[in-house]
């Protein structure tokens, strides 16, 4: 845990620096952006620049595996685009990632501008005088440009959602936990009890939902990983019950045993994150979950946020970052 939260400390620290630089134009009239969910342009000078080590790096970590998913699916989808070929119509791509070698600049130089071209819109551009020093600034920069983009996407799901309320889920929660979330109207209350709220989405193809739950905060021993984890499985235990007689939900630690992460940038300010794997015992259901861990100081209550989504030998990457923006939009009711 220690070693997890000084890598989330240092990372959220340059993220400061890079938001407190970050421009927003702020002119009225911006086009909405355009691209798919998830994915992320790159512009390079040329095609040898994409087929060499600045192409395969910048593949390696953001293309890399989200963590936490049955089948591999990767963070980001990456398109690519040469500096001739980057036209306007390419320039309302929400998530941008230039490169650019100079010759003429004496040391690296890191840009990340917000809603250039296209509203929402996230561009970062490294300039560099020479491909050695560009791989070195990209990959000593990489995790903060990874969460810069899953904050764009976050906000944009959210916004999205935003718009569309279910009214009654909202308030059971407000009155139940003191707690503020978006839940779009096609979700819909399954069971409310006092320390426990299941909200869900069923379509004919996947499922997606989330729980709260909480109680009394004692200590900080109640963060750990064991700890979420068994109070976890008690309230799916005796809450989420499965399609059979008998059967239920639980965490599926089998194959994958999920590493807590300290976030710094959520609503609460400090949370603890764990990716993983659900299950039903005695039935044969499963799929990915995202779980955010913090605590109510006023009410002394610490509380879970646990999404998951089912979707059977289907990718679910999306349909998870989805309910992860449902999430992270929590706030404290006054």
């Amino acid at each position: 845990m220690k070693k997890i939260g000084v890598a989330v400390v240092i990372i959220m620290a340059v993220l400061f620096v890079f938001s407190a630089c970050t421009k927003n134009t702020g002119r009225s009239g911006k086009v909405r952006s355009i691209g798919k969910t998830s994915e992320i342009l790159v512009v390079v000078e040329n095609e040898q620049q994409w087929e060499n080590s600045i192409g395969k790096t910048i593949r390696e970590y953001f293309g890399k595996d989200q963590q936490g998913l049955p089948q591999p699916e990767p963070l980001f989808d990456l398109a690519h685009v040469t500096k001739t070929s980057f036209s306007d119509l390419l320039k309302k791509h929400r998530n941008i990632f230039i490169v650019e070698i100079d010759k003429n600049s004496i040391e690296p130089k890191i840009e990340l501008v917000g809603n250039h071209w296209a509203e929402p819109q996230v561009v970062i551009r490294i300039t560099a005088p020479n491909k050695s020093v560009f791989l070195q600034t990209f990959e000593k920069n990489a995790g903060v440009f990874i969460e810069r983009y899953n904050q764009t996407e976050r906000e944009r799901i959210a916004t999205l959602f935003k718009s569309t309320p279910n009214k009654d889920a909202v308030r059971e929660i407000k009155q139940n936990f003191g707690l503020k979330l978006i839940v779009p109207r096609d979700y819909h209350l399954v069971r409310s009890e006092t320390d426990f709220i299941w909200i869900r989405k069923e379509t004919n193809d996947y499922s997606q939902g989330f729980f709260i739950f909480r109680e009394a905060y004692k200590d900080t021993a109640q963060f750990s990983k064991a700890s979420v984890s068994a109070r976890t499985n008690r309230f799916l235990k005796q809450y989420v019950s499965g399609p059979t007689e008998g059967s239920y939900m639980t965490l599926d630690e089998t194959y994958y045993e999920p590493e807590p992460l300290i976030v710094t940038d959520f609503s609460t300010e400090y949370a603890v994150e764990l990716r993983g794997f659900w299950d039903v015992e005695n039935d044969f259901m499963g799929g990915p979950y995202v779980s955010y861990t913090f605590t109510d100081p006023e009410n002394e209550w610490i509380i879970t946020l646990f999404g998951y989504v089912y979707h059977p030998s289907k990718e679910k990457r999306n349909l998870l970052r989805q309910v992860e923006a449902l999430l992270y939009s929590v706030e404290f009711t006054k």
